[in-house]
């Protein structure tokens, strides 16, 4: 069997998004006659945590590990603890404190707080490699210093074949704008990703804007897997509730505030007193202090949050089921015309209504329109209280099966390993 080592710093116990894509990759590359050996930090600093995930490594799998210094100590001692994300986003940025602390994470820390892992990690997989022949990488980003290993173990090994997949943009992710960058930092962000885009044999991505920005950025070879679902992880049940649930589970900043959507929800409360009584809004994750104000500033919405706080992916595809309607938000910036969050297969794969915001275009439009899934709103529109209350009143249809098998994990694997196979 062919061997192929991935670097990521996302893994099991870790939870979240970030673990998903390569977990499942890995799952079912075996089959696809590669092994997959993984590259990840020892004891990382991430912010949740899903043993569960553990089950669904693949016993082929090969975990390699080495120790990693991050840091999120030093900022401790100095600024004491807070609630900022290890991803390096300060969900409250009104303090001073906070301002200092994001400006310190997009200037000092380029490309983030995992580049002093890229050296050591260099020399240790140097080893490694033509020990076990290894000929092919894969470095999946953010974090975008799984690249730099990845780019220095090009140049001491220019045979090996390198594939470098990009779930997020890099130099042109909006997030970067709350850093502050001086022209200095903007441009080594740049440079970085220039190098990084002309080296890698193939440049993957999970959409379609970010492809062609790819290629615009440089790379020569940009493919495209999206994400997907992994069919054994989904057996639909029955909702076990006569409530009108609104559901969003996972990370919600005020980059994807629906700020229309709670409004027309306090509009219909207040004219339709079945519609109150039934209504709820479920919630669970990292969810932006301006979002839970900008909810509950409505009179109607006040009681009818209900924040879950962490669940593990199991528990998620539970609340799935127990929804009437699964929220799917973007950036509502150029970074969200090409995002495609895995949850969105995942919503297929659950047979929920998807209620999704976004800017004016976008690849999710595209596709809820492609495949008539969901209903898709800009931000920018004003008055959707009747939209919204369609999906109260009507059924909205549910991708079917012939639409649906493309997404699988189990497909989506085998077009990266022909990709394997091709360079």
């Amino acid at each position: 069997m062919k061997k192929v080592l991935i670097i990521t710093y996302y893994w099991p116990p870790a939870g979240g998004s970030g673990v998903q894509r390569w977990l499942k990759f890995s799952k079912y590359l075996p089959e696809n006659g590669w092994k997959p050996i993984i590259y990840t930090p020892d004891s990382p600093s991430f912010d949740v945590k899903d043993v569960d995930l553990l089950s669904d490594i693949h016993p082929e799998v090969e975990i390699c590990k080495s120790s990693i210094w991050e840091p999120y100590s030093l900022k401790e001692k100095i600024f004491g603890k807070s609630e900022s994300s290890n991803a390096g986003i300060i969900h409250d940025k009104s303090s001073a404190r906070n301002q200092i602390l994001n400006w310190i994470r997009g200037n000092i820390f380029i490309p983030d707080p995992k580049v002093y892992w890229v050296k050591p990690s260099i020399k240790f997989l140097s080893k490694k490699i033509q020990e076990d022949e290894i000929t092919h990488i894969v470095s999946t980003g953010p974090p975008h210093s799984m690249h730099l290993i990845a780019l220095g173990l090009k140049k001491r090994l220019p045979n090996l074949k390198w594939i470098a997949d990009f779930r997020d943009p890099w130099s042109e992710l909006d997030l970067l704008e709350d850093f502050k960058l001086s022209q200095k930092s903007r441009n080594k962000y740049q440079e970085l990703e220039r190098q990084v885009l002309k080296s890698a044999d193939i440049t993957l991505t999970v959409s379609e804007t970010w492809l062609k920005s790819f290629k615009r950025l440089g790379s020569s070879n940009v493919e495209l897997i999206t994400n997907g679902f992994d069919e054994e992880d989904f057996e639909v049940i029955d909702k076990k509730n006569n409530k009108f649930i609104i559901g969003h589970f996972g990370l919600l900043n005020h980059l994807r505030n629906p700020k229309n959507l709670w409004k027309a929800l306090n509009d219909i409360c207040e004219e339709d007193s079945e519609f109150k009584d039934k209504l709820e809004i479920r919630l669970s994750g990292n969810i932006d202090t301006e979002v839970l104000q900008s909810i509950t500033q409505n009179f109607h919405l006040k009681n009818k949050v209900v924040h879950l706080g962490y669940l593990s992916h199991k528990e998620v595809l539970y609340q799935y089921y127990q929804s009437s309607v699964l929220l799917l938000l973007l950036f509502n910036s150029k970074s969200g015309q090409g995002n495609y969050p895995g949850k969105i297969f995942e919503y297929f794969a659950a047979k929920r209504s998807i209620l999704s915001f976004g800017p004016d275009e976008s690849d999710i439009k595209n596709l809820l329109e492609k495949t008539k899934s969901g209903l898709y709103i800009s931000y920018n529109k004003l008055n959707i209280k009747n939209i919204v209350y369609q999906l109260y009143t009507d059924n909205i249809k549910i991708i079917n099966s012939d639409e649906l098998s493309q997404f699988k994990r189990s497909v989506l694997t085998k077009k990266l390993a022909d990709l394997l196979n091709k360079i």
